[in-house]
């Protein structure tokens, strides 16, 4: 866990500003906030009134209500957090892991498969799986990886029922866990409508958001993952997944972290309502959960490419600016050691707080900065080629951001 430092908190820009029980100027006021409090969100309102849900301290009360955007210092650095949440699907790392290392099982179909999978392809995948995981007494492993491919294939009732056999047989507690997690997706998940693009399939919900904005959300994904891909280096022939779904449904079906704009998990996750504009915005979020996707596709060695790699190149690549007041304030607590090093940061950022969160993306950022000095795309190309290059190339990121 990362210190609890405020370096990135948002705080009041004017003096006397209203903190009222609602979104909008009519609503009522339940406390006025002096210039300099901090903040901390709780969540934003996706209804294009660039409204926030915040808790303040006030005479030494705590007090929660709702402040326009426009009314607070460092809103772009909240941003930048709340576009990505967890970057990585352990679950799914460690049993991908688990299923190559163990022992044969008698079919040439399982390494075969597990390798599409890791390029992947998951649909070759389980065409590969579909007929052996259909036996009454498949391999445990077998169905596991017949899940993982059905997921993956946006099937995700099969993928259940092949976790939910393979548990019969052989409990494992990350796959219990990687069960419960998609059990609880598709509880909360309404979305049904399907449009495919070039590069992506979008799956949405059709009462909650219109066609013509779906497909135009389609189009830009598809142009982010063009563009994307071939930046990192990632091209793939089988179209990533994208779930869009309400900002309640999203929350509940990801348990993704209230400051949270969009999550990758396997699948690309995003919030959106009826009236959301597809603007320059939602193509930072897009772009964001792009990289970790794309990330995810490229061989990163023994280890998986830790967080602050995944956070730093998705906000780089998402066109997002490190606040010079950040980097110097970064610097200064460099020098006093009051922030972590890169490899410290950990490698799951969703549950941090707010605060927290906004501070390890500052780093990332910065970090992201000095490894592409001059936007140079080959620095990535270098770092993400030559993984075990890695840790020597992050000690001395870390001595350039002063630690």
């Amino acid at each position: 866990m990362l210190p609890l430092l405020l370096l990135a908190a948002l705080t009041v820009q004017h003096d006397r500003t209203p903190l009222r029980t609602a979104c909008g100027e009519d609503e009522q006021a339940i406390a006025t906030l002096p210039a300099g409090t901090p903040v901390e969100v709780r969540f934003a309102i996706s209804d294009g009134s660039r409204c926030l849900k915040v808790a303040a301290t006030v005479d030494g009360q705590n007090v929660i209500g709702y402040v326009p955007e426009d009314a607070l210092i460092g809103v772009d650095q909240f941003d930048r957090a709340r576009n990505s949440a967890s970057s990585l699907d352990v679950p799914i790392r460690d049993l991908t892991q688990q299923i190559t290392s163990a022992p044969a099982s008698g079919s040439a179909a399982l390494p075969q498969a597990m390798n599409m999978l890791q390029a992947n392809h998951p649909q070759e995948a389980l065409s590969l799986l579909e007929k052996l995981a259909a036996q009454k007494n498949a391999d445990p492993n077998l169905l596991t990886a017949a899940g993982l491919a059905a997921w993956k294939s946006d099937q995700t009732r099969d993928a259940l029922d092949y976790w939910k056999r393979s548990l019969e047989q052989k409990p494992d507690a990350q796959l219990a866990a990687l069960y419960a997690k998609v059990q609880r997706e598709v509880n909360a998940d309404k979305s049904g409508e399907k449009l495919y693009g070039a590069h992506v399939l979008v799956r949405y919900e059709s009462g909650a958001l219109p066609t013509d904005t779906a497909r135009a959300l389609v189009g830009m994904l598809d142009s982010e993952v063009a563009r994307i891909s071939e930046q990192l280096g990632c091209n793939t022939t089988e179209r990533l997944v994208a779930v869009v779904q309400t900002r309640q449904a999203y929350f509940q079906a990801t348990g993704a972290a209230e400051w949270s704009g969009g999550l990758y998990d396997g699948r690309i996750h995003i919030p959106m309502e009826a009236g959301d504009p597809v603007d320059a915005r939602l193509r930072r979020t897009l772009a964001h959960e792009t990289v970790h996707a794309c990330l995810a596709l490229i061989p990163s060695g023994s280890s998986p490419w830790p967080s602050w790699l995944h956070e730093g190149l998705a906000q780089k690549l998402s066109g997002d600016r490190l606040n010079p007041a950040m980097r110097v304030q970064i610097r200064r607590s460099a020098e006093e050691h009051s922030i972590p090093r890169l490899e410290q940061l950990g490698q799951n950022w969703s549950s941090l707080s707010t605060a927290n969160a906004q501070l390890a993306y500052a780093i990332a950022l910065d970090a992201a900065d000095l490894l592409m000095d001059n936007d140079q795309t080959d620095a990535i190309r270098t770092v993400i080629g030559n993984p075990a290059r890695l840790p020597q190339i992050t000690a001395e990121l870390d001595k350039r951001l002063g630690m």
